[in-house]
């Protein structure tokens, strides 16, 4: 069965597929929290802010200004190490270039790379991400 996923941050510079994102989310009823960030900086503040609570899944754009997905994910994996690790990362891009796909395998915490635009059906294979890691009798990851 899949999981439920419960606080999603969205890290992507265009606001008009994040207000799409929040919609796709709200109508799956699988997320119980979504944060949206505009760009990897903004995305970096709010994971290093106190008492923010933990990010169980972050959808990361790769083409970003001023910091790219691979940028953020070098930099929140150096800041954060361990707790950035436990989080499950998606790549979205428009790319087709198959040398972002092995870029991103070099980072662990990075589970797959959809292509964009995100959908339903995404949000029900990273649900299943979080079930299959949760496994039976595994505790709730609460948000």
């Amino acid at each position: 069965m899949a999981g439920r996923i419960g606080r999603l941050m969205v890290v992507d510079d265009n606001a008009i597929d994040q207000r799409l994102y929040r919609r796709i989310v709200e109508r799956s009823g699988r997320v119980d929290d979504m944060i949206s960030c505009l760009s990897g900086q903004e995305a970096l503040d709010h994971l290093n802010e106190e008492g923010a609570g933990p990010v169980d899944v972050i959808l990361l754009d790769i083409n970003m200004p001023r910091m790219n997905g691979f940028e953020f994910l070098e930099v929140a994996t150096e800041r954060l190490g361990p707790d950035f690790a436990s989080m499950v990362i998606i790549m979205l891009t428009t790319s087709l270039d198959p040398g972002d796909v092995v870029r991103a395998q070099r980072f662990g915490a990075v589970r797959d790379l959809f292509h964009k635009p995100l959908t339903s059906t995404h949000i029900d294979q990273i649900a299943g991400f979080i079930g299959a890691e949760a496994g039976p009798g595994a505790p709730h990851r609460a948000p």
